[in-house]
Order: C-alpha cells, then sequence, then structure tokens
C-alpha cells in the first residue's frame, strides 16, 4: 500500500486505473493515469503516453478500479441524517401535511434539534454525516442549515465540499430556499434570483393543486412574466404537470430529482418521461435519511429503477451524468468540478472493478 499523501504539501502524486472522465465528449479511457498536483488535475493521460513534466509514470499508484469525478449532491438535509428512517404512516399529498403528524416532532425535529444545540455534539454530528457522504463517493453535498440551530454551519469545514459555502473563492456559493414562494412575496424573491448563480429551490413538493400552485405562484399575475431563469433548480418538482416542466425548461430552470423520498411520502415522483422529452437538466439528491436514501449512491439505484421501471426512461450514463457534470452545470461550477479534465479540481471517486459497461 502506498503511503498517506499529505495534501498540506501541495504534493504531486498520479493515479492509474480505468477513467471515466464524464466530459463533454464522454471520454472512457481503458487504461489511464491521472496526474495531480495539490488539490488540482495537471493531466489525464492514456498510460501509453508520456507523463507531464514533473511526473514519474512508473510511480503512479494502481488504483484497482475506475476513477469517476466525485458525486455531487444538490439536494440534502444533511444534519437529519443521524437518523433512522421513518415509517412513514400513509401517503400525503403535500409537504405541510406530513409535517403536522404527531410522530414528526419526536421522531425527527426534535431529536435533531437537541443534538444540534447541546455542546461538542454539533460538531460531532456534522462530522458524522460529511463522512457518510464522503463513505459513500459523495464530494460535494448541499444542505448545511438547521432551522432550530443557525450556528451549525460553522462546523461544516470542508471534509466534503458543501455547496451554500464552498471554502474555494472561485466556486460561486448556491443560495437556497426551503419555504415555498409565497405570492406576497414574489417580488423579493425575483431579486434574489436575479443575484444568483444558482438558487435551489423546494418547488411544488407533492401531487395536489396545492403543491402545483406553489409553481404557479412564480408567475407574475400582472405582467405574466416568471420568475424563472438558469439560475433556478427546483428540488422535488413532483407536484408539475407536463406543461409546467415546458415552462421550466423554455425559461433555462432544472430540477433536482429525489426519487424515494417522494415515493415513501407521495407515491409519485417526477414526470421523468416528460423531463427527458424536454431534454431538461436534471441532478439527484438523496434528501435526508428519515424519507430518502442513506446517500447518493443508494439514490442512484432507487433511479435507475424508477426509470426502469417506465422502460428505461435514461440510460446508465445519463443516470451517472446526474451525479457527476449535470450538478456542476447547475452549480455554474463545471470549469471546476463534474468532470475529469486538465485544470479542474481532484474530487475524485474509485469504484472496485475495470471491466464491463463503465456506467
Amino acid at each position: 500500500m502506498p503511503p498517506p499523501i499529505d495534501l498540506t504539501q501541495n504534493p504531486k502524486y498520479a493515479l492509474e486505473g480505468r477513467i471515466v472522465t464524464m466530459n463533454d465528449d464522454r471520454t472512457v479511457i481503458g487504461e489511464g493515469i491521472v496526474y495531480i498536483e495539490g488539490d488540482s488535475i495537471v493531466a489525464v493521460l492514456p498510460k501509453s503516453e508520456n507523463a507531464p513534466a514533473g511526473f514519474t509514470k512508473s510511480e503512479a499508484i494502481k488504483v484497482g478500479g475506475t476513477i469517476y469525478p466525485g458525486m455531487i449532491e444538490l439536494h440534502n438535509h444533511l444534519c437529519y441524517n443521524v437518523l433512522p428512517q421513518w415509517i412513514v404512516p400513509k401517503l400525503y399529498t403535500n409537504r405541510n401535511q406530513w409535517r403536522n403528524h404527531k410522530d414528526y416532532s419526536p421522531r425527527i425535529s426534535t431529536p435533531v434539534r437537541v443534538l444540534g444545540s447541546t455542546e461538542r455534539y454539533g460538531s460531532a454530528l456534522v462530522k458524522f454525516v460529511e463522512c457518510k457522504c464522503l463513505m459513500s463517493g459523495t464530494t460535494t453535498s448541499q444542505g448545511i442549515t438547521l432551522q432550530s440551530n443557525q450556528g451549525i454551519k460553522k462546523y461544516f469545514k470542508g471534509v466534503v465540499r458543501n455547496v451554500e459555502a464552498p471554502i474555494l473563492k472561485s466556486l460561486k456559493p448556491a443560495d437556497t430556499k426551503i419555504q415555498d414562494v409565497e405570492a406576497a412575496k414574489l417580488a423579493s424573491f425575483r431579486k434574489k434570483l436575479k443575484k444568483s448563480s444558482c438558487l435551489l429551490l423546494h418547488l411544488s413538493e407533492g401531487v395536489d393543486a396545492k403543491a402545483r400552485s406553489y409553481f404557479t405562484t412564480l408567475r407574475d399575475a400582472g405582467t405574466g412574466e416568471w420568475a424563472i431563469t438558469d439560475a433556478l433548480a427546483g428540488i422535488h418538482a413532483n407536484g408539475l404537470n407536463s406543461s409546467d416542466l415546458a415552462i421550466l425548461k423554455n425559461h433555462g430552470g432544472s430540477v433536482v430529482w429525489s426519487p424515494l423520498s417522494n415515493f415513501m411520502l407521495y407515491g409519485q415522483s417526477l414526470d421523468i418521461k416528460t423531463a427527458k422529452n424536454l431534454d431538461l437538466l436534471l441532478a439527484l439528491g438523496s434528501d435526508w435519511s428519515p424519507t430518502g436514501s442513506k446517500n447518493l449512491l443508494c439514490e442512484l439505484k432507487v433511479a435507475k429503477i424508477a426509470s426502469d421501471s417506465l422502460g428505461g426512461v435514461f440510460s446508465d450514463e445519463e443516470l451517472v451524468a446526474m451525479t457527476s457534470l449535470n450538478p456542476a452545470k447547475i452549480l455554474k461550477w463545471d470549469q471546476k468540478i463534474g468532470s475529469i479534465e486538465k485544470g479542474k479540481l481532484a474530487d475524485l471517486l474509485v469504484v472496485k472493478g475495470q471491466q464491463g459497461d463503465p456506467y
């Protein structure tokens, strides 16, 4: 086993294996080497080519597997990932219903509030949920806020990149909004959207008219103008019909899909057939442990099952893109992460095995 790499010393090292770059051309290098200096990729080359200056090809670390971009998650509530799965008592039609169930406080909100606000527990909680992400291949996640303790955000220091407070100045923070947009606050929301490069909005979570109404609220009743730009990424969006999704697409919006949580709470997820036909930009998010997957890798499996149940809506390659290049594009971070290319950050995932379909 090679010795540990001390990243504080800006080291040069190389990783050898099959490389699934997830670049725009979807280049796959059967036998390749990723050359890294510090936290950045210097070159991505077939093993047969000469190493770049300052590197020795023979010293490359043989990873014994396939190298992918680190997975990027755009929907989570990280502090809640210390909790077990909630046995959902019944199916609901919008999110205001299950949050009022008698079990919600004792099983979900109160335990996290107590843990998050107890001295020394907050930092331990954050370390646990970040390691939970990292151990499943997620190198960037979302959802560092906790309503009962806003101060917990200070503990998210970079074990995993988080989209709201990235340490690197070259990565512009994403804005988030969990609450629904009310008609009376549309003007202030529009101002926030104009200033944002990426605004992750919980959008029309549910399956009834009430859930959908929070999408139609984004249209100004006087001017008819939609508060939708390419900065808007709607989380869930399972309350949208095909016409709604077309409006979202035509205005440059995107969607973060969380299928398991949708199925558990509502019995219905995003209209993925329409999303595919529209070529709507999609990413994945596991939501949280109480009703979602334990991590993004598990959510990827659920997305695969959901797609296959409808006749194979998405290819495996398209599903993998929902955890790599697609979310990087939604964040406007695709010049830095989301694919394995020269000049990008060395956020990487290695999966055992180098044979068969890489996706």
